[in-house]
């Protein structure tokens, strides 16, 4: 009779874990949203560099990052961003054709010089950029930034 009933508590836990993974529970089973966008700078797209998206005004959840490659930036890891409102941190980098000292991930080489560009104020804590992630968007949303330092 014992094995009975804890194999029953093992199908019950397991049959729990499953429904749980349905549901579409996000990052530390917090619910989030797939996005993806363009990202621009002075009407040009974006070379590369990257969108962090901070829960702000009581949103739950950890910061979510993803990469800004050839203009594009896609959030899918652990469902997405939360839901709920988040500030937008966009650092936009270029590539300036030169080569300078510096590690390449495994030891020290000649590496492609890659400095910041567009205006300072949206990679960081005092980005004006705002969006509320909800369940029923369609997950787009297209950064567009002033020119700033120079174009990208």
């Amino acid at each position: 009779m014992a094995r009975t009933t804890s194999a029953r508590i093992r199908a019950a836990g397991a049959l729990a874990l499953a429904c749980l993974a349905m549901t579409g529970c996000g990052q530390q089973g917090l619910h989030a949203k797939a996005m993806h966008g363009s990202v621009t700078c002075g009407g040009e797209k974006v070379p590369l560099g990257q969108v962090s998206f901070v829960p702000i005004e009581g949103t739950p959840g950890p910061t979510t990052t993803a990469l800004i490659v050839d203009g594009r930036y896609r959030v899918e890891r652990g469902g997405g961003v939360p839901l709920g409102k988040h500030r937008v941190e966009v650092d936009v980098r270029k590539k300036t054709g030169r080569k300078v000292k510096g590690f390449n991930g495994l030891e020290p080489a000649m590496i492609d010089e890659v400095i910041r560009v567009g205006p300072e104020v949206y990679a960081g804590g005092q980005s004006p950029l705002v969006v509320e992630v909800r369940s029923d968007s369609d997950g787009q949303f297209d950064i567009t930034l002033p020119s700033g330092k120079g174009k990208p």
